[in-house]
């Protein structure tokens, strides 16, 4: 971090940015180094922590800052598995602390503006939400294609961001309450071909998922998702919302985001939001959990979100095993309690190996 400041102060004045430069050799003086947590939490009168750490260990992290009575914010997703989120969330119950799920995607103009477009109602009641994040894999770092480190592939990873997307405009008021592994693709290793950080490395989680998620109010209302998070490029058709008077389509054209609403008489009109940077939304995460710590409030995308989506990416993973048979999430939870129950502390990654045992081999 120190190194990351200092070479950027360095590039500053290159630049011809001398008080950018000044401003980030202040930041570095205030930037402390620690060899492990427990030497930070004891050191430091902390107010709020970020952990970026890879998957394994957000839960970890996550319950031994709270239970020092620090306020957390967490990377998606909220850790490997559904039984390792319970853990946390009986972490933040007994510390009384607040805990974010860090979705950067919620601050992103494009969902934030769409997600306003939905409730001004102008079309209709949302009936059903397609919502891809896709793009070649993170083949720069090994660790993401290890199954005990990530927790799974690329529903765990770039899934998450569509998952979370599609149940914020279908109304987080809404429950996910049936998953499915959708045909024709399914949940699979599609490109197993593979050099990761550098070498040619074999690799057992997915790079490829498409799935089926229902959402539903108490009143009985259905909103029906379709989601894609691949680590092999993109096949859905362009992010939408459909509803009972009309539909918002997201595309892109010479790199400006356009959100266009289109009604059953054949009018379209047309949100260009011009060219949004994908860094702006990670400013808006931290803003918003900053404001939520002084206010004493509670964050929308807090640790029921967190869970329920690893429930759900989970779920769907359990779908895939049993022939992508539409699983509820109750069925799923009771899977994964009763594996619990049997293997104990092992529990996490006996269910981590028995679900990626589901994945489609091409």
């Amino acid at each position: 971090m120190k190194r990351l400041y200092k070479d950027r102060a360095e590039r500053a004045e290159k630049d011809g940015r001398p008080d950018l430069a000044e401003r980030l050799r202040r930041d570095l003086e205030g930037i402390s180094v620690y060899k492990d947590l427990e030497e930070m939490l004891s050191k430091e009168n902390l107010d709020l922590i970020d952990v970026c750490t890879p998957t394994k260990f957000h839960g970890p992290v996550a319950i031994e800052a709270l239970r020092a009575g620090v306020n957390v914010m967490v990377e998606k997703p909220m850790a490997r598995t559904y039984l390792e989120c319970l853990d946390v969330i009986e972490a933040v119950k007994e510390s009384g602390r607040l805990y974010q799920h860090n979705e950067n995607w919620l601050y992103s103009p494009i969902w934030y503006t769409l997600k306003k477009i939905v409730e001004s109602g102008v079309i209709g009641e949302p009936q059903y939400v397609l919502v891809s994040q896709a793009h070649g894999g993170p083949e720069w770092a090994a660790w993401f294609w290890d199954l005990d480190i990530a927790g799974g592939g690329a529903l765990l990873d770039n899934g998450v961001h569509a998952i979370t997307v599609s149940w914020f405009l279908a109304g987080f008021e809404m429950e996910p309450k049936v998953v499915k592994a959708a045909e024709p693709q399914g949940i699979r290793v599609r490109m197993k071909t593979r050099i990761l950080q550098g070498m040619f490395r074999p690799f057992e989680v997915e790079d490829d998922a498409h799935i089926l998620i229902r959402y539903e109010d108490e009143e009985g209302r259905w909103v029906t998702a379709l989601v894609e998070g691949s680590w092999s490029n993109r096949d859905l058709m362009n992010d939408r919302v459909v509803g009972t008077d009309g539909e918002i389509e997201h595309v892109t054209k010479e790199g400006e985001s356009i959100l266009k609403i289109k009604k059953p008489e054949g009018t379209v009109r047309e949100i260009n939001l011009g060219r949004v940077p994908w860094t702006g939304s990670f400013i808006g995460e931290v803003r918003n959990m900053c404001n939520c710590v002084l206010n004493g409030v509670k964050p929308l995308c807090d640790e029921r979100v967190g869970a329920e989506t690893t429930a759900i990416v989970q779920t769907a993973y359990l779908s895939q095993k049993l022939g992508r048979k539409p699983v509820t999430l109750e069925e799923f939870k009771s899977y994964a309690e009763k594996i619990r129950e049997r293997e104990g502390e092992r529990a996490p990654e006996v269910l981590l190996k028995d679900l990626i045992s589901g994945v489609a081999r091409t």
